[in-house]
């Protein structure tokens, strides 16, 4: 089979390799979507020993049919329309047990960090790690659903986004622009921040109520000349430092704000913000598996086009340039197809 592997910075090669075969309790996945999220980016920028010395495929947003089954699996078929749920857990913990599987507490290695990834014509995966793909669905929102549309939602879900609030979008990338889309049908009047005209643009498109530069100077004078009381609340994807510094300004008292953006390993906010206008700030990592059949129905009720935030699609035999693409920060989203 053909598939991705990265071979140096900014270096993506195609590949012949052997198709998996599964184990007792695996099924293999022929793959018909597959798209590039942020954290693919991470190890294409600046790869580790371990991304280079080993023979990794990359990719963790998975879409396909399954196309084998292994002898032990139970509940699921050769032709089954799935999404493969990216964080392998342990199922014991506390955690998994009460429907958090994202924050299992004896995790491994990721679908496309520690075990072979969807950037590839076939995925062997554990069982436990599928979910049904809905028939009114394409692949394509299968994939995008797989790690960037629930990253999206779910911390909103946590903000309790309505028609009462002010939001800011900090970061209009796919996640950024997902959750414009998904706030904007919550009912929040959204508020984006992006330095990339591009993504402002698209922004606007799927429904933000306002576009700010901060490249254009002081994020903050610019929202409150619009909002002079400031945000109610503040989605921040971006996982830059300078958008970090600025969250206490842009909210109102009160205010609350979700971090989902892992562009740097520290925050930097000033703690007396966070204190004297007591800013409610909490962390959020991907989305609980059990959430999907409500983002499936959110979907369908708001009738969202999850494929809206796809600007660019390439087969796998163009992978080089597909990450090459995404690596820009002006796109949208960047999917492979399988035809």
């Amino acid at each position: 089979m053909k598939a991705l592997r990265i071979v140096g910075e900014r270096q993506v090669v195609v590949r012949e390799k052997a198709d998996p075969r599964p184990g007792p309790n695996d099924v293999i996945v022929q793959m018909k979507a597959s798209a590039i999220c942020g954290s693919d980016l991470h190890p294409y920028r600046h790869p580790r020993p371990a991304d280079l010395e080993g023979d990794l495929i990359p990719g963790h947003e998975p879409s396909g049919v399954i196309a084998e089954v292994g002898r032990d699996v139970r509940g699921w078929a050769v032709g089954d329309r799935v999404v493969v749920y990216f964080r392998r857990t342990c199922g014991q913990c506390l955690y998994c047990r009460t429907g958090h599987r994202n924050v299992c507490v004896n995790r491994r290695s990721s679908y496309g960090v520690g075990a072979d990834g969807s950037d590839a014509e076939y995925m062997q995966v554990e069982a436990p790690s599928l979910m049904r793909l809905p028939d009114d669905m394409s692949f394509v929102d299968g994939a995008v659903i797989a790690c960037q549309a629930g990253t999206a939602y779910y911390p909103l879900s946590r903000l309790e986004a309505s028609g009462r609030d002010v939001l800011i979008v900090s970061g209009l990338g796919p996640v950024g622009l997902l959750a414009t889309t998904f706030a904007t049908a919550m009912g929040a009047r959204v508020v984006g921040i992006d330095p990339s005209a591009p993504r402002r643009d698209l922004a606007a498109k799927v429904g933000a109520a306002y576009v700010l530069d901060p490249s254009a100077g002081s994020i903050v004078d610019q929202l409150h000349a619009r909002y002079p009381d400031g945000a109610d609340k503040l989605i921040e994807t971006s996982g830059s430092n300078a958008a970090h510094a600025v969250i206490g300004d842009l909210l109102k008292p009160l205010g609350r704000a979700a971090i989902v953006g892992l562009g740097s390993s520290e925050f930097k906010m000033p703690l007396m913000r966070l204190v004297h206008r007591q800013i409610t700030l909490f962390g959020t990592s991907i989305y609980p598996d059990t959430q999907m059949d409500e983002i499936w129905e959110f979907v369908r009720r708001h009738r969202i086009s999850l494929s809206s935030v796809i600007t660019n699609y390439f087969p796998l035999e163009q992978g080089p340039e597909a990450f090459r693409m995404a690596d820009t920060a002006t796109t949208g989203k960047v999917c492979f197809r399988f035809e």
